[in-house]
């Protein structure tokens, strides 16, 4: 019996670990979905310094 129990809770402990996951990955694919691009790692030059935006030469 004490097995049974210990099975139900695992059942149950996995379920909410499985909604949090799934959440979870839900809100960062969101957050990253940003208009900006992320060039990370890449260098690039910048050729306008005083606006505020940046045209980029490779």
């Amino acid at each position: 019996m004490n097995l049974m129990i210990i099975a139900r809770r695992f059942v149950v402990i996995m379920l909410f670990a499985a909604v949090f996951a799934f959440s979870f990955s839900v809100a960062v694919e969101h957050a990253g979905r940003s208009g900006a691009q992320s060039h990370f790692g890449a260098s690039f030059t910048c050729v306008q310094t005083g606006a505020p935006y940046c045209t980029t030469v490779q």
